[in-house]
């Protein structure tokens, strides 16, 4: 992909830089849990980045860990795809690539409208009134121009969206909007008041759909808002690929 090279050689110390144990630990009070979620926040958010290598030895120092618990995070981390293990000792955090962004987000098409779907006609009004809050609130953020401040709502949002579908959707979907989110602040939080603005009339959209029972209009919102996000993300790191997954999907997901 181009626009964000790997980074195969950087400082150890590049942990300083995003590991906050004090504010993990109120919430992740063992080592392993607490390892993890800095890791893996470090890694969806760009400060460790594609390609970046993992030292067991400084990662637990920075961390203030065990390498056990730290070996089990890493792990984890593995299992859930951002973690490469390369040896027994060596792991990278995992490298982007165009067809990894394209089944991506066709299976995030093809799952999220699929879910919707059967998650509409389940809401109740608290859970309508929760979404038009979390709608206000994006918008919000939006006007501040603060990418990470917004994000919060922004997964909130998108995670209300399907909550009534079901336990397994609702897990699967997690993990794969957490993917997308990694490719898309590598790639596209250059202009995030353009970006903003651009994703904010979509989400009304698919709110407007969902606030009228509508789970076809809905689902079909839906699927295109994470089709042109996908291709917004691939018209800059990778303008010549051709995203044959993601089509399908949408065609699949808008079909009558």
């Amino acid at each position: 992909m181009e626009g964000v090279q790997p980074m195969t050689a950087r400082s150890a110390e590049v942990a300083a830089t995003f590991i906050r144990p004090d504010d993990a630990g109120r919430t992740h009070p063992d080592e392993m849990s607490r390892a993890h979620h800095a890791l893996r926040r470090a890694i969806m958010h760009g400060d460790l980045r594609a390609g970046d290598p993992l030292s067991q030895v400084e990662l637990a120092r920075q961390l203030g860990v065990s390498r056990g618990p730290l070996r089990e995070a890493l792990r984890i981390l593995q299992r859930e795809g951002f973690v490469v293990q390369e040896s027994q000792h060596r792991a990278r955090v995992a490298a982007f690539s165009d067809d990894d962004l394209d089944e991506l987000y066709a299976m995030r098409i093809s799952l999220e409208s699929l879910a919707i779907g059967i998650a509409v006609p389940r809401m109740t009004e608290d859970h309508l009134q929760h979404l038009n809050e979390l709608l206000r609130e994006m918008d919000e953020k939006a006007r501040t121009g603060d990418v990470e401040q917004w994000e919060c709502p922004h997964e909130k949002f998108h995670r209300a969206l399907v909550h009534p579908s079901g336990p397994r959707l609702e897990r699967e979907l997690a993990l794969l909007s957490d993917h997308a989110t990694r490719y898309r602040l590598a790639f596209v939080s250059w202009n995030p008041l353009e970006w903003q603005a651009d994703t904010s009339t979509q989400h009304h959209t698919i709110a407007d759909a969902v606030q009228s029972r509508d789970a076809k209009a809905a689902s079909r919102a839906l699927a295109t808002h994470l089709a042109r996000t996908a291709l917004v993300v691939l018209s800059i790191a990778s303008p010549s690929y051709e995203p044959v997954r993601i089509r399908k999907a949408l065609a699949s997901a808008c079909a009558d």
